[in-house]
C-alpha cells in the first residue's frame, strides 16, 4: 500500500534525489553521480528557494520507506524550467525510486493534480521527452502536448473544477439539491 503525505523540509535531500532521476529517467544515457550533478547550475536553480509560495508537493510512501514525489512551483517568464507555460500555471514534476517504477506509485501521486485544483489553480504543465516511457501515464491523466523545448515536449493539463464541486454545482442548476447552497461560479 502506497501512503502519500506532504513533502517537508525533512525531504529536501529526497527531492533533489527525485529531481535527479526525473533528469535521468532513462539508464540506458549515461548519468553524472548526484554529487556531481548538484554542483551543476541547472540542478541549483530548479530548486534555489524551495518553499516560497506556490511550492507544493507530495511524497509517496511504502512501508515507511520513501518511493516517489511529485512537487510543483511556479516560474516567471524571466525564471522558469523547461515545461513553462506562463506565471499563473505551476510546473509540475513527478519521479519514482527506480525500483519501484512501473509498479502504480506513480498513479498515487496524482494527488497533487488535486492539491493544484484545490489551491485555485487551473492547469498544470510539466516537460516530458517524448521516449520517456512516463508519456502515456501523462496523457491518459489528461495532459496534452502544447508546444517543445529542446529535445523535450511540453504537456499541459488543464483543471477545471474538482469532479465534487462540479458535480454539486450541476445538481444546483438542475435543482436535485435544493437545500444546498449555490456552489462558486
Amino acid at each position: 500500500m502506497v501512503d502519500i503525505r506532504p513533502l517537508d523540509a525533512r525531504d529536501r535531500d529526497f527531492l533533489e534525489e527525485m529531481l535527479f532521476e526525473a533528469f535521468f529517467w532513462d539508464p540506458a544515457r549515461p548519468r553524472p553521480t548526484l554529487a556531481e550533478f548538484r554542483e551543476h547550475p541547472e540542478f541549483t536553480r530548479l530548486l534555489a528557494d524551495w518553499g516560497r509560495p506556490g511550492d507544493r508537493g507530495v511524497v509517496a510512501e511504502e512501508q515507511h520507506l520513501k518511493a516517489g514525489a511529485a512537487w510543483f512551483r511556479l516560474w516567471t517568464p524571466e525564471l522558469h524550467s523547461y515545461g513553462f507555460v506562463n506565471g499563473e500555471t505551476p510546473e509540475l514534476g513527478i519521479a519514482v525510486v527506480s525500483a519501484r517504477r512501473s509498479k502504480g506509485v506513480g498513479r498515487t501521486l496524482r494527488a497533487l493534480i488535486e492539491i493544484a485544483r484545490g489551491d485555485g489553480h487551473r492547469a498544470l504543465s510539466l516537460s516530458v521527452s517524448p521516449s520517456n516511457y512516463a508519456r502515456p501515464f501523462y496523457e491518459t491523466e489528461g495532459f496534452h502536448k502544447v508546444g517543445e523545448c529542446g529535445t523535450s515536449w511540453t504537456l499541459l493539463l488543464q483543471l477545471g473544477r474538482a469532479p465534487r464541486e462540479a458535480e454539486e454545482r450541476a445538481n444546483w442548476k438542475r435543482g436535485d439539491d435544493r437545500e444546498a447552497k449555490r456552489p462558486p461560479e
